[in-house]
C-alpha cells in the first residue's frame, strides 16, 4: 500500500501477488491488486480483481467503494451507484463512499441529492476535496452562488487547484490584494471556461489593478485589444515574487458573485476590422441572408455522463431546420465522416463548411460577428459569440452543465441567449421544436 501511494505501481502489484499467493482469499490485497491494475491502465483486469474481492468480502465498505470508482471511471453510473448505496449501508457516514456518491448523483442530473451527499462527506471530513468540488457544482446548478463559491475555491494548498485540469508549482492568492497593486490572471480548464471567468477582469481594472494574463497563446491578440492587460506571459514563464497570482475561476468567489441581477456581462472582444470584412464578402458569395450558424457537437468524446460531450444527432438537427429559409454555414470541430452531408441531406438545404476556424480563434471570432444567427450546443464559440455581442441559440444537454443551471429558459450568465433543453429520458424533440419555431419568428 506504502508502495502504491508512492505511484510505483509495478512493485506494488508484485507484493499483491505475494500476498495473494500465499492466502488466495486475501480480499483486501485482491483489492488493492484491482485498484493498482486500473492505475496502470488494465481496466478489465482490475474490474475482475475489485468484483472477486467483493464477493469476498461483500460488508467491506472500502472494497464497495473501490469497485464504484472503477465503475466511475468506466462511466457504468447505475453500477457505481448500487455499489456506492452497498457501502453506505454498511458505513453511512463514509466519505469516500460519499464523496463519490455525490459525483454520480450530479452527473446523473439529481444535484439536490449531489448536494446531500457532498454536505453528508464533509460532516466527516472538512478537508475532503473532491466532496468539496462535487458540493459546488451541485449547489451552482441550483443557483445556491453564495454557498457554492466558497466551496469551489476551497484547496489544502495555494499551489493546488483541484477544480481544474491545470496545476502550478507557485502559490495562488486566496484574496484580492489591495487596490492598484499588480494582478495575473492564471487561466485554467478549457478556452471557454476562462473567456467566461474573464468578464470579472475589468472589475479588477476598475480597482485599479494592473493586469497580466497567463493563459492560452490563442487569445493573446483579441485579449490584448481589450486593453485591460499590461503584460502576456507565456506557458514557460516564472510570475514575478510578490505579485498576486489569482486563478481565473476564483473570481466569482473574490467579487461575491452571489446576486445573479448583478453578474457582469460577457468580456467584450473586438474582431479584426479585415478579417470581420473578408468574411461578409465570403457569406455573400455563399447565398443570401440570414446566414446561420451551427454546431451539434463538442467536449470530449466520452461515453455515458460523466463525460463533457455535448452531443445531438446531426440528421434530426437537421430535420428540424428542413424549410427554415436561410444560408447554413458549420462551424462544427472536426466533424467525423459524413456528419456534415447527414444534417444538409435532412435539412434540405447545402451547409457550408467553416470548421477550420476552430483553428484560429481570431478567425472564428470575426465569422461569429457577421453571422445573423447561431444554434448549437454550447462550446468556446458560444463563449465569442457572447463576447462578440452575438445571440446563440444554446441547445443544453441533459444533465446540464451548472452554468446553464437546472431549470429555466435563459441563463443569468448569458441572458441574450435563448435556451432548449434535452429531456431527462435523453430525448431532443420538444427542445428542437421549440427552437424552430423561435427561429422562425419575426
Amino acid at each position: 500500500m506504502r508502495l502504491f501511494r508512492e505511484g510505483r505501481y509495478e512493485p506494488a502489484l508484485a507484493c499483491f501477488d505475494r500476498v495473494l499467493a500465499a492466502d488466495a482469499r486475501h480480499s483486501l490485497a485482491r483489492g488493492w491488486r484491482g485498484l493498482t491494475l486500473v492505475r496502470l491502465g488494465n481496466l478489465p483486469g482490475a474490474e475482475s480483481e475489485l468484483a472477486a474481492a467483493v464477493r469476498e468480502s461483500p460488508r467491506d465498505p472500502f472494497l464497495q467503494n473501490g469497485l464504484a470508482s472503477l465503475m466511475i471511471g468506466l462511466d457504468r453510473l447505475s453500477e457505481a451507484e448500487a455499489s456506492l448505496r452497498r457501502a453506505l449501508a454498511i458505513a453511512p457516514a463514509f466519505p469516500d463512499a460519499l464523496a463519490n456518491l455525490s459525483l454520480v448523483l450530479r452527473s446523473q442530473g439529481d444535484f439536490a441529492g449531489a448536494e446531500r451527499a457532498g454536505r453528508k462527506a464533509l460532516t466527516g471530513m472538512a478537508t475532503h476535496m473532491q466532496a468539496r468540488i462535487n458540493l459546488a457544482f451541485a449547489l451552482l446548478a441550483q443557483g445556491k452562488y453564495a454557498e457554492a463559491w466558497p466551496e469551489s475555491c476551497a484547496r489544502p494548498d495555494p499551489r493546488l487547484n483541484p477544480r481544474g485540469v491545470v496545476s502550478s508549482p507557485f502559490a495562488h492568492a486566496s484574496s484580492l490584494p489591495a487596490p492598484g497593486s499588480p494582478v495575473i490572471l492564471h487561466a485554467e480548464q478549457g478556452l471557454g471556461d476562462t473567456l467566461f471567468f474573464l468578464r470579472f477582469a475589468p472589475l479588477l481594472k476598475a480597482r485599479g489593478h494592473p493586469l497580466a494574463f497567463w493563459g492560452d497563446t490563442r487569445l493573446h491578440s483579441m485579449l490584448a485589444r481589450t486593453g485591460l492587460f499590461d503584460h502576456f506571459l507565456r506557458p514557460e514563464a516564472t510570475p514575478g515574487e510578490g505579485i498576486a497570482l489569482v486563478w481565473v475561476g476564483d473570481l466569482p468567489c473574490r467579487f461575491e458573485a452571489n446576486d445573479p441581477a448583478r453578474f457582469p456581462d460577457p468580456l467584450p472582444l473586438a474582431p479584426e476590422p479585415a478579417r470581420e470584412a473578408r468574411w461578409r464578402e465570403r457569406l455573400a458569395a455563399l447565398g443570401p441572408a440570414p446566414y446561420i450558424g451551427v454546431t451539434w457537437r463538442s467536449g470530449i468524446d466520452r461515453r455515458g455522463r460523466l463525460g463533457l460531450a455535448k452531443r445531438l444527432d446531426p440528421a434530426a438537427f437537421g430535420a428540424s431546420l428542413a424549410g427554415v429559409r436561410a444560408t447554413w454555414v458549420s462551424l462544427q470541430r472536426l466533424p467525423a465522416a459524413g456528419e456534415a452531408e447527414a444534417f444538409a441531406k435532412a435539412c434540405g438545404a447545402p451547409v457550408h463548411d467553416a470548421s477550420p476556424v476552430n483553428d484560429d480563434l481570431e478567425e472564428a471570432l470575426a465569422l461569429l460577428s457577421v453571422l445573423d444567427d447561431y444554434v448549437g450546443v454550447s462550446n468556446t464559440n458560444t463563449h465569442l459569440c457572447a463576447s462578440v455581442g452575438r445571440s446563440a441559440r444554446v441547445l443544453v444537454v441533459w444533465p446540464p452543465e451548472w452554468r446553464w443551471l437546472e431549470h429555466g429558459e435563459r441563463s443569468p450568465w448569458f441572458r441574450p441567449m435563448p435556451l432548449y433543453r434535452q429531456g431527462r429520458d435523453g430525448d431532443w424533440g420538444a427542445a428542437l421544436s421549440a427552437m424552430r419555431v423561435d427561429l422562425q419568428a419575426p
